[in-house]
């Protein structure tokens, strides 16, 4: 585990709030479970087939989603994109692609939990999906900043009980909805 702080047992180091110690301040492409990365899965959420203009093939257009904890991309009530964040947010791009050409990306939603005012909560969330959808902007000069909707959700849509710190983990996130196309060949 380089770059990381070991015990002698092996296992990560982390501080009293959960973060793992680094060996340096350098960008790390080891994303640990244990340091709060979580394994992207991409959801696919809407199927519709188009028939190709060869019988051989078919082109399958879908929505595809992938949620990103705000704990790897933010610092506490910030919307500035941490160092680790870019990594973080081009490793889930990468998977929520997977063997697909992504179209567009046409939604980036942002998600507080209920800490704090709604109303704060409500700007907070905008701003952070804005700072994802700018990053995104500038790796896909392709896209087109009216492909993308930003929209700040606040605390109106946990996916988790706020009545525990797991739960409101699980709240502060944010999530990229993509079209994507893929073609199969019939043969």
């Amino acid at each position: 585990m380089k770059d990381y702080v070991e015990s002698a047992s092996g296992s990560v180091v982390t501080n009293p709030y959960g973060e793992c110690w680094r060996t340096n301040y350098a960008d790390t492409t080891e994303k640990l479970e244990e340091c709060g990365y979580e394994k992207a899965k991409p959801v696919e959420v809407a199927v519709e087939v188009v028939a190709a203009p060869t019988a051989a093939s078919v082109t399958t257009k879908v929505v595809r989603e992938v949620t990103i904890g705000a704990s790897m991309l933010f610092g506490f009530d910030s919307a500035e994109l941490t160092h680790d964040a870019t990594a973080v947010i081009d490793e889930r791009i990468q998977a929520l692609r997977g063997n697909a050409t992504l179209t567009s990306v046409m939604r980036v939603e942002g998600h507080t939990d209920s800490t704090g005012p709604a109303d704060y909560n409500l700007g907070l969330s905008q701003r952070r999906a804005q700072a994802v959808a700018d990053y995104i902007l500038s790796q896909a000069p392709r896209l087109n900043p009216s492909d993308i909707e930003v929209v700040g959700k606040g605390e109106a849509e946990p996916v988790a009980s706020n009545d525990t710190k797991e739960g409101r983990e699980q709240n502060r996130r944010v999530v990229v909805f993509a079209e994507a196309e893929a073609t199969e060949s019939g043969n």
